[in-house]
């Protein structure tokens, strides 16, 4: 039996008839986008006298997506649009029943499907890195977290994402994965750090939810000017944690200048970051450890699921390298060094200390 979320792909008409029926009447195209658990359309729908269509993305999900993290979603989209208008992330639409998620006709087990804006921009994993587009990219995602303090919702607990470095304990089991006999050895320490010195110290750090996935897939620029970041994608993987958690999974895919690691480069995204939303300097101390701890997450996770999927292995890896060259990057001068520097050169809050 296929997949209904898989049909749909094939069934474009179908779901041009079900946006006209409960979007827009005006609505003339519906594309297939790429996508990992969501399947994505690209809809154009005529309006007015515009010269050109205006664009939206039909998301739709399947039954294995937990209804109360879609909702989580779509409310975090609307605070946003509400309390941060300025930021560039989707806005969310309503159906003719006036609901955000909307749930497909015959389909079994059931689908559902929402409605966000379409962002224009060149994804950021294709474009030429600089150390303004690193603060940039710093920048935007504690403007986003900046924003997101103020969103209040019941926490929602995820037990399928696995991308919440609160599961590092664990993620201990998957180490073995890992090929590279360095990287490996790297990780086990970095996780080991965790459970003695993170973990302890949870209830001190400021809470909140988190993007948790701010990695180039996830991320627009501007084609005419590559260090403007235009686009934020993908509130798929939200979790509720320490604000620092959300700065130091920024950080991990920051790790590369060229080819070659770079710790400078993470530190062009943490200026970016404490400009906009400044960290204290108990937290600016755990950055490079939890930055390594995601970096050795995407290791693990990735070439383990790579290992069970070899037919997706070019998808499932596709930030493995720049993980790879983060935790080189922050575990070669040593993580006291690494904070050392990161100290040095940014400026703490006041709240602790």
């Amino acid at each position: 039996m296929i997949p209904p979320t898989h049909a749909l792909i094939a069934d474009t008409d179908a779901l041009l008839a079900l946006v006209r029926a409960q979007f827009s009447a005006q609505a003339r195209s519906v594309r297939h986008l790429s996508g990992e658990r969501d399947l994505n359309f690209v809809v154009e729908v005529d309006e007015g006298l515009q010269s050109t269509p205006s664009r939206y993305v039909l998301k739709v999900s399947d039954s294995q997506e937990n209804p109360a993290s879609l909702a989580l979603q779509n409310a975090t989209l609307e605070h946003l649009a509400r309390s941060a208008p300025q930021l560039p992330v989707q806005r969310i639409f309503r159906w003719h029943n006036d609901a955000h998620i909307l749930a497909l006709p015959q389909s079994e087990p059931p689908c559902y499907a929402r409605m966000l804006a379409y962002l224009p921009g060149l994804p950021l994993h294709q474009a030429a890195s600089s150390p303004a587009q690193r603060r940039a990219v710093g920048t935007a995602l504690g403007a986003l977290d900046h924003a997101l303090a103020s969103f209040k919702h019941p926490v929602v607990n995820n037990p399928a994402l696995l991308w919440d470095i609160h599961r590092t304990p664990e993620l201990q089991a998957w180490l073995p994965a890992i090929a590279d006999a360095r990287s490996r050895h790297w990780a086990e320490a970095v996780f080991g750090l965790y459970v003695d010195e993170v973990k302890p110290l949870l209830h001190t750090l400021e809470a909140q939810y988190l993007h948790n996935d701010f990695n180039p897939h996830n991320l627009l620029v501007d084609p005419a000017d590559p260090r403007k970041v235009c686009g934020v994608l993908d509130f798929g993987d939200m979790v509720h944690g320490p604000r620092v958690f959300d700065a130091a999974v920024g950080m991990s895919y920051q790790g590369l200048e060229g080819a070659v690691p770079s710790l400078d480069s993470m530190a062009d995204f943490a200026r970016g970051y404490q400009a906009a939303n400044a960290l204290s300097a108990d937290e600016l101390r755990l950055l490079p450890l939890l930055a390594a701890v995601r970096c050795a997450m995407t290791l693990c996770i990735t070439e383990q699921r790579a290992q069970w999927f070899p037919e997706n292995r070019a998808y499932i890896l596709r930030n493995h390298a720049v993980a790879s060259a983060g935790l080189h990057a922050i575990m070669d001068p040593g993580l006291h060094a690494a904070a050392d520097l990161l100290i040095g050169h940014l400026q703490p809050s006041a709240m602790t200390d």
